[in-house]
């Protein structure tokens, strides 16, 4: 049994049982269908095809031992749950199309205490880079408590009660007081009852996601592909005859390429370098919850990076044909696209003076080295 939470051996396999008719099979394909209405594309090596097959019976193992089994089980949930049954009703030998609805209708029954919290916990968690629970996938006994539990159990209540609405747990965050504070804001008895701002006294300041940035960045460059769906885009080279290894970026900047990151190809045998160092996980890995670290290497990737050089040469360009050749122009508009605001009489003049010596471009480079672009405040 599970050594923390009231989760049996037996529960373990009924739920290995709910997922047991799906599989995954290994053909050579020369055509998959790669969109809607029937379209088709070339494809040429190993495809993992998932594809449905008769689910097999489980049985419970004498300490995970195939070759000792311990007697026959049903696709069934947790029991531990309050107010809510285990039992799914579902047969040994059911189809699986039966016990993924009644896993799904189990997961989403407005009695299960954890699916709802767990979710807007999530949602909470990618706002204010905490999460009211602090282990975002594990509500067990040896998880985070939740800081604010009442809140927790409203925003659950809220979630279900305006129909599973994601956008609408969004809005009721965004327009609260909590999620409009400063992070500059100073008050001494807090600061001396919670140092590190669990109980939000304050807006914490945050660096924002490897993802975010190369977005942010191709979009005041003007280099922003803004296309969505279809199918993403590749910045690593394959070798396809080497079990799909991936390697080297291309090194690409063109409209197929300079899409929103949510399309990338992650390969699981490699990341994008700036992606990695701004701490983007490793595909390989599950990562619930992300590090943020301040370190050299992404100072580094920044200034040198060919990604970064060719975006600040798309934002000078940009800039000459919105403000034209007038220099105190071009710095104002530069400063707007980039952060959002003008620069103060001080900024300006040492704005003025290096855009004379070093160039537009550079500048453009500088401003997208600037805290103000890389946190949020």
């Amino acid at each position: 049994d599970h050594k923390f939470d009231p989760i049996t051996q037996r529960e373990f396999y009924q739920v290995a049982a709910l997922f047991g008719g799906i599989n995954q099979e290994e053909k050579e394909r020369d055509r998959i269908d790669l969109g809607p209405g029937g379209d088709r594309a070339k494809f040429s090596g190993v495809a993992h095809v998932p594809y449905f097959r008769e689910p097999p019976v489980f049985a419970l193992l004498d300490r995970g031992d195939y070759r000792k089994p311990l007697g026959k089980v049903a696709p069934s949930a947790l029991k531990s749950l309050a107010g809510l049954p285990g039992d799914l009703g579902l047969a040994r030998d059911a189809p699986e199309a039966r016990r993924r609805l009644a896993l799904s209708r189990w997961l989403t029954d407005p009695r299960n205490p954890l699916f709802a919290r767990v979710m807007v916990n999530r949602i909470w968690y990618h706002h204010f880079g905490r999460g009211l629970v602090d282990t975002p996938s594990d509500f067990g006994f040896n998880g985070g408590r939740p800081s604010h539990p009442e809140l927790l159990d409203f925003l659950a209540s809220r979630f279900v009660g305006r129909g599973w609405s994601v956008k609408e747990i969004h809005r009721l965050i965004v327009h609260s007081a909590t999620y409009r504070q400063a992070s500059r804001a100073r008050n001494g008895p807090a600061e001396a009852i919670d140092s590190d701002n669990q109980l939000l006294w304050r807006a914490n300041r945050r660096r924002v996601e490897g993802e975010v940035l190369r977005d942010a960045t191709l979009a005041v460059s003007g280099s922003l592909n803004p296309k969505a769906g279809g199918p993403g885009y590749r910045d690593l080279k394959a070798d396809l005859g080497n079990n799909h290894t991936f390697t080297d970026p291309t090194g690409e900047f063109n409209e197929a390429a300079n899409r929103r990151t949510i399309y990338r190809l992650w390969a699981r045998s490699g990341n994008l370098p700036m992606l990695e160092s701004f701490d983007c996980p490793d595909p390989s890995v599950m990562a619930p919850r992300r590090a943020s670290t301040i370190t050299p290497v992404q100072a580094l990737s920044m200034m040198n990076d060919t990604f970064m050089a060719k975006c600040a040469s798309r934002l000078a360009g940009r800039v000459r044909r919105e403000a034209g050749e007038d220099v105190d122009r071009q710095i104002g508009r530069a400063w707007c696209l980039a952060l959002s605001r003008s620069p103060g009489e001080g900024e300006r003049e040492v704005a003025r003076k290096f855009v004379r010596e070093r160039g537009l471009e550079s500048f453009c480079l500088v401003l997208f080295n600037t805290n103000e672009f890389l946190f949020v405040d």
